[in-house]
């Protein structure tokens, strides 16, 4: 499956009724599943959904800048002209002067942020403000502990989708960042596959905070559909209706994407701005 895919084989076969196991459909649904969420991508306007770092020169218009990109999770550096900003209450800068991120929703979609400046002007120009950020679904710091027994393993809540990118752990008391590996952590590591976190025995009943990506389900539903609705066009390509048994009409939807797909869509789309 490709990196930035909206949904996933096992997914599309329990909603096509396809049996669980392998098959010859599977090459192909695993291509219309990449092509599938690449035309989401195109008709939402965003060139992703999981979290991802951006960087944007922008016309310098106003204090309030509203980002192109959504949740914004955390910015890295802007600059105006030139001139770096520190973000409000940096010990460097003047008080109350700054950068200031609106905060995300807490659900999906959630809608584009506001980054005020405070303390500075921002001249009118072109190309003369720079932001350097990551955005994207995310849940940040979830609260888990690492089971007092065998096999040291945590499953995340994913409350609004499933779990799809790491994004790291942390020590809840310390902040301290475990490293992650590929399998049988140590003190301090840990290995991760489909949202299952699995620990050191060294790290029984220690408290962490887990930040992971992951795509609404609402959009991984539409993304399911529009693979199962192509897949199953592939049986009456050039039809727009048959006769059967002379004593009834069926008519196919031949939009690029249904009005069910696009409901399911529309609250993630981006305004052209």
């Amino acid at each position: 499956m490709a990196a930035d895919d909206l949904t996933n084989l096992a997914a599309v076969k329990a909603w096509l009724g396809l049996p669980s196991g392998a098959s010859p459909n599977d090459a192909t649904l695993a291509a219309l599943i990449t092509a599938a969420s690449r035309s989401i991508y195109a008709w939402l306007s965003r060139p992703a959904l999981l979290p991802r770092a951006y960087n944007e020169t922008l016309d310098g218009e106003s204090r309030r800048i509203v980002l192109r990109q959504w949740p914004a999770l955390s910015v890295a550096s802007v600059a105006i002209e030139g001139r770096a900003i520190e973000p409000v209450g940096a010990p460097q800068s003047r008080p109350g002067c700054g950068y200031l991120l609106q905060a995300a929703e807490s659900a999906p979609p959630g809608r584009p942020q506001a980054l005020d400046i405070f303390g500075w002007r921002v001249p009118r120009g072109r190309q003369n403000v720079t932001i350097a950020y990551t955005a994207g679904y995310a849940v940040m710091s979830e609260a888990q502990s690492v089971p007092s027994a065998s096999p040291w393993q945590v499953a995340v809540a994913a409350p609004y989708g499933a779990w799809a990118s790491d994004l790291g752990v942390v020590y809840a008391a310390s902040g301290a960042a475990l490293t992650q590996v590929a399998a049988a952590p140590a003190a301090g590591q840990y290995s991760v596959a489909g949202g299952v976190y699995s620990f050191s025995a060294a790290d029984s009943g220690a408290a962490v905070a887990i930040s992971y990506g992951y795509i609404p389900q609402d959009v991984a539903q539409a993304a399911t559909e529009l693979v199962a609705e192509r897949f199953r066009a592939a049986d009456r390509i050039g039809l727009r209706s048959k006769a059967v048994g002379g004593q009834e009409t069926v008519s196919f939807d031949t939009s690029a994407m249904s009005a069910a797909v696009l409901a399911l869509l529309q609250p993630y789309r981006r305004a052209s701005f």
